[in-house]
């Protein structure tokens, strides 16, 4: 297996497919710390692999590719996790025109599968089955559906995929497959501590976690979230990757209505069980071309009143994760939450306030505050997509 082979060798190989297409073996030389000798010895044990391929040549004229076969399509795969058009075309050595229709065929044979929709830049991943791993139903299901990853280039993995990358980044190609097992076993367990017995995401309760915050100052009556903000060992969450990306302006429809999705029912069970008869959006801090809030306003299947709120325009945009106490994270959403003025004197007995990610809890607190002294609530309930985990 090539996985016998130095992985730093194996990575240097595949990035130079990728960027020079076929290459001599004095290109692998550059920077290398290995001896010519031993870089021909890797280089013939790939051949013998059918993992390369040559032109034919003899003496220093030997140039070698990759060939357009599984065996190739998986080696480099498996290296770079997700590749465009343009690397596979590179390490074939062909066109990008000739690349399109030989990769049909693998696609067609549900080999690869395509990542991303025109305009932006397809790219192509080894399809699950294609992995081999020994994973069990519940396994594989918890992971597809809710383990996400965000490469340095900026590439969205998700389900097997990404574990496998995760997987990669933690503990390197040897021994992956075994690896990726063991891991997988850690973190149907997590979940279940986590979650519940299934491991399956549900409405969270955080109300104790806001209660050892705010102790006695605490006015808020339920806290509840869709998501933790993290998970120990293996980091973010899904659903805080995904807001993430949309609140950075990244996102596009599809994702944001994956968000929507993953919210709307969580919410509808709050406005239901507590008889919640009025709703208050957090307001953004910075401007962005895409707003997450304002799309959430507009696409969220709430038929309910809505009590309007503000950014204090008088004051710098100033985002609560820079802020590093309790106490000024307090002083901060007290001054910049306002109601949007002239505003309908109309007293409700249970609001909800809706945001996308809290960490201290502090915008909720403070503006649950504003609506009890302003006599628009009896009672505050709030509701965000992602809460801290601190069990």
């Amino acid at each position: 297996m090539e996985n016998t082979i130095n992985k730093e060798q194996l990575k240097k190989i595949t990035n130079t497919l990728i960027t020079s297409g076929s290459f001599a073996i004095s290109e692998l030389e550059k920077g290398n710390n290995v001896s010519r000798e031993q870089i021909g010895k890797i280089l013939k044990t790939l051949i013998l692999q059918k993992i390369l391929i040559t032109n034919k040549k003899g003496g220093s004229a030997v140039k070698y590719k990759l060939p357009k076969t599984e065996k190739g399509l998986t080696f480099l795969l498996n290296n770079i996790i997700q590749g465009s058009i343009d690397d596979i075309a590179k390490a074939w050595d062909v066109s990008i025109a000739s690349a399109k229709k030989y990769i049909k065929k693998f696609v067609d044979d549900n080999f690869i599968e395509k990542i991303g929709r025109p305009p932006k830049k397809i790219s192509y991943i080894l399809t699950k089955n294609s992995t081999g791993y020994d994973l069990d139903e519940v396994e594989e299901r918890l992971l597809e559906k809710y383990f996400t990853q965000i490469t340095p280039a900026g590439r969205l993995l998700e389900g097997i995929r990404a574990f496998e990358y995760f997987t990669q980044q933690q503990m390197g190609q040897d021994n992956i497959e075994q690896n990726i097992i063991n891991m997988a076993r850690k973190y149907l367990n997590i979940r279940q501590e986590q979650y519940n017995y299934s491991g399956e995401k549900q409405l969270i309760d955080n109300t104790d976690n806001f209660q050892k915050t705010f102790k006695n100052k605490k006015v808020i009556k339920q806290v509840f979230c869709s998501d933790f903000n993290e998970l120990p060992l293996f980091g973010d969450t899904k659903l805080y990757q995904l807001i993430k990306i949309a609140k950075a302006g990244q996102a596009n429809l599809e994702l944001m209505m994956n968000i929507i999705n993953q919210i709307n029912n969580d919410i509808q069970q709050i406005i239901s069980a507590y008889n919640i008869e009025a709703v208050a959006f957090i307001p953004p801090t910075v401007m962005r071309k895409t707003q997450l809030m304002t799309f959430w306003k507009e696409r969220l299947n709430i038929d309910l009143p809505r009590v309007d709120l503000i950014k204090n325009q008088a004051l710098l945009p100033v985002q609560q994760k820079n802020l590093t106490t309790l106490k000024e994270k307090n002083i901060h959403a007290r001054e910049s939450i306002q109601l949007k003025q002239p505003f309908q004197n109309t007293q409700y007995q249970n609001i909800l306030i809706i945001d996308d990610i809290s960490d201290s809890g502090a915008t909720l607190n403070e503006t649950a505050k504003l609506l009890l002294k302003k006599e628009i609530a009896q009672e505050v309930h709030a509701f965000t997509a992602i809460g801290p985990n601190k069990h």
